[in-house]
């Protein structure tokens, strides 16, 4: 399964999109295993064409609805075939041989049928024995599974959450720029306040100013105008 391991770290963040989708509840569902086909899946409870009795007393496990469509990953497939291969129940093997050896039948039903007897004539198994080792595959698939999953789980916290991490790091700064503009904004705004006080205060200085020179001018003017007739010529240039 290390090889498994490495290819998701391998391909980075871009992988996590093809082969990771989230379940119903949140969690992390490696859309590669649940999207390819599942060969074994006839027999979970029996092998194709098995009696309906020892179809019911194999256990049926759920079966996971994909949420995004991906094409399976030939590499993959083939890390999963070697791991469920290493089951230590031959039963399902020996089936599988005698059933393929019995190509020629075409109804499915009858060549599992005889492919069952085969086996049981020849190496004294019978059908709860080949479901058995079938239901021993699927425990090392779902293994595999949640081997990979953890993997996920491990890489998303590594590079998406540092990612992420950085990602609310860079908000915070911008909310602080943001609350740095809206002070700045609230200063200048009173400079300007300020500034139109100030101006309106020396304009109306200066009006008052112009006002009292105009009295004192006209005063002194009416003064001169007074006495200018007594004046000599000389002093009244």
């Amino acid at each position: 399964m290390s090889g498994i391991f490495d290819k998701l770290k391998d391909v980075g963040k871009d992988a996590l999109g093809t082969f990771v989708v989230l379940d119903e509840d949140g969690n992390e569902q490696p859309a590669g295993d649940r999207t390819q086909p599942q060969p074994q899946a006839a027999a979970r409870g029996a092998a194709p064409g098995m009696p309906a009795s020892s179809a019911s007393a194999a256990p049926q496990p759920s079966v996971s609805v994909p949420a995004m469509s991906a094409a399976p990953d030939p590499e993959f497939v083939q890390q999963l075939q070697a791991s469920v291969d290493a089951s230590k129940k031959t039963a399902y093997t020996q089936f599988k041989a005698l059933f393929a050896a019995l190509g020629a039948i075409a109804d499915e039903g009858t060549r599992t049928q005889l492919a069952l007897s085969a086996a049981q004539a020849s190496h004294q198994i019978g059908a709860a024995q080949v479901a058995d080792a079938i239901d021993d595959r699927l425990k090392l698939l779902d293994g595999e599974k949640a081997g990979f999953e953890g993997a996920v789980k491990e890489e998303l916290e590594q590079s998406v959450g540092g990612m992420q991490a950085e990602i609310e790091k860079t908000r915070a700064e911008i909310n602080k720029k943001i609350e740095e503009i809206k002070a700045l904004e609230t200063k200048a705004a009173q400079l300007d306040q300020e500034v139109r006080e100030a101006r309106a205060t020396i304009d109306a200085n200066s009006a008052r100013f112009a006002a009292s020179y105009a009295t004192v001018q006209a005063e002194l003017a009416a003064e001169r105008a007074r006495i200018a007739p007594f004046l000599t010529p000389a002093a009244a240039k």
